[in-house]
């Protein structure tokens, strides 16, 4: 028997993102990561190529709010941990209608009726003094059991990793989003 919040494989396609590009910061296409975690839901972590996160979400279905159980998963994988903030994290319950036939026909068979309930987390670009625009950006190298969320100068070469350290390993791409090794 699956876990109460656990999303159906129906469930899961019809919330997997279609791709889209990242306008602000390159105009590459977003990847699409999921990420496990101790929460029974998906978590998806849309960033383009070097590592500017566009949005992470969370889905589960449910009638509870789980964005206080979100916001203590995603301090924990955040450098630092006050970089999560409650005014950026929004709550949407989506609905049958919303996320195409199949998931529809499924929603109204399964009862009790409710929707999926999706948390997203969306950090916006904000300027220091220096004047220096600072993105968010996620780091998913194998050392890591979770990923890595930071923030850094959107113009470097290669965001550096908080926990991985200050400078680019073998193994890393362009700016940030370390894989595979």
């Amino acid at each position: 028997m699956p876990r109460p919040g656990t999303l159906a494989p129906v469930l899961r396609s019809a919330l997997a993102s279609r791709g889209g590009k990242c306008y602000r910061h390159c105009d590459r296409p977003i990847e699409t990561r999921g990420v496990a975690s101790p929460l029974p839901g998906l978590w998806q972590v849309h960033a383009c190529p070097s590592g500017v996160v566009s949005v992470t979400s969370y889905a589960e279905r449910t009638r509870r709010d789980p964005t206080k159980a979100v916001r203590t998963v995603l301090r924990a994988w955040s450098v630092p941990p006050r970089l999560v903030r409650s005014w950026d994290l929004r709550l949407a319950t989506r609905h049958g209608p919303e996320l195409g036939r199949a998931a529809e026909r499924f929603l109204g068979s399964t009862g009790p009726r409710r929707g999926v309930r999706v948390v997203y987390w969306r950090v916006y670009p904000t300027r220091g003094r220096d004047g220096i625009e600072r993105r968010l950006f996620v780091c998913f190298r194998r050392r890591h059991k979770t990923p890595v969320f930071f923030v850094a100068p959107s113009t470097s070469r290669a965001a550096a990793c908080p926990v991985c350290g200050p400078r680019e390993r073998p193994g890393a791409t362009a700016a940030g989003t370390y894989r595979d090794d």
